[in-house]
């Protein structure tokens, strides 16, 4: 059994899907990794996550492709990453997100948040992290 974090990564671009698996990988995560919003909720039937980490994702509504996603989270946690006007997400706290992250972001910011929301446990079992108040947190 892995004991590592597990993030679920819900990105439809391949490239910074591999970039943000390596990175988090690197930092001591499990990352699962889905293509579509619609692919993360068939996955959080299997696997249980400590966070979830997605894209937004084109349309009119650009809450609808996600509602499905967040509400099967619970209270696991789910970081926005958006490349959109910051204005289009401005209530992302009122949708059930736990922070706003801006593309493109500091792939050091983006450790930092993740951190912050599920701290790794050091080898004494302490919860260690750096908390993050910068990034659009849930209000």
């Amino acid at each position: 059994m892995d004991a590592r974090p597990t993030i679920l990564l819900v990105e439809d671009d391949s490239a910074i899907a591999a970039l943000i698996q390596d990175v988090l990988t690197d930092e001591g995560y499990r990352v699962l990794m889905a293509t579509s919003p619609t692919v993360g909720c068939t996955i959080l039937t299997a696997f249980r996550v400590g966070l979830i980490l997605t894209d937004g994702f084109r349309g009119d509504d650009p809450w609808a492709p996600l509602a499905p996603l967040v509400a099967q989270a619970g209270r696991t946690p789910v970081i926005l990453c958006s490349a959109a006007h910051l204005e289009r997400y401005a209530d992302h706290a009122a949708h059930g997100f736990a922070a706003l992250l801006p593309k493109p972001f500091n792939l050091d910011a983006l450790v930092a948040l993740v951190a912050s929301l599920v701290p790794h446990r050091d080898d004494a079992g302490a919860a260690t992290g750096v908390g993050v108040g910068a990034i659009l947190p849930k209000g």
